[in-house]
């Protein structure tokens, strides 16, 4: 009895929803009509109305518009190429100043002393060169040799170990 109270309600409402109108999946042809024409005036805009306007579209490169944007990209690769050859010579006249007293290898760990500190592989190590400070990071550490990294620029330098004293 108490099964029958809870299936009753289905069977009375599942042919009622069996007869009720069933929805609309496509629109009338007159709403069709005027909603494919906006589409298409969106899709198409007149000719017109941009020359009238003067817009002109970015994303399209003719005559002179096309010529200033090779023009562009030309001088960007000689800026690209001078900040290269600039940031190789930095890199130089900054790894000049590094003066190493020597290397050991500590737990497997190769470390360069750079006046009073000791330096791993990935470590950086600031330099003040003319005024502003340069951020070196220690790529490799050899017994003879050791390479910094200053942006894309890497170098190789060789390990010299000056004797002085009297």
């Amino acid at each position: 009895m108490k099964i029958f109270r809870h299936i009753a309600p289905a069977f009375v409402l599942f042919p009622i929803s069996l007869w009720s109108a069933p929805a609309v999946d496509v629109i009338s042809p007159v709403r069709r009509v005027t909603t494919l024409e906006l589409a298409s005036k969106l899709l198409n805009p007149p000719a017109s109305t941009d020359a009238a306007s003067g817009a002109v579209n970015p994303f399209t490169l003719n005559g002179s518009r096309a010529e200033d944007a090779a023009a562009d990209e030309n001088q960007a690769t000689a800026n690209r190429a001078a900040i290269m050859a600039s940031n190789r010579t930095l890199l130089a006249a900054l790894s000049e100043q590094l003066e190493p007293k020597g290397t050991f290898v500590l737990g497997g760990e190769s470390i360069i002393l750079l006046g009073q500190k000791k330096l791993k592989v990935g470590e950086r190590y600031p330099i003040t060169f003319e005024g502003a400070v340069y951020e070196l990071e220690i790529t490799a550490i050899e017994t003879t040799r050791f390479s910094v990294r200053y942006k894309n620029e890497e170098i190789t330098r060789p390990i010299v170990i000056t004797k002085s004293g009297k």
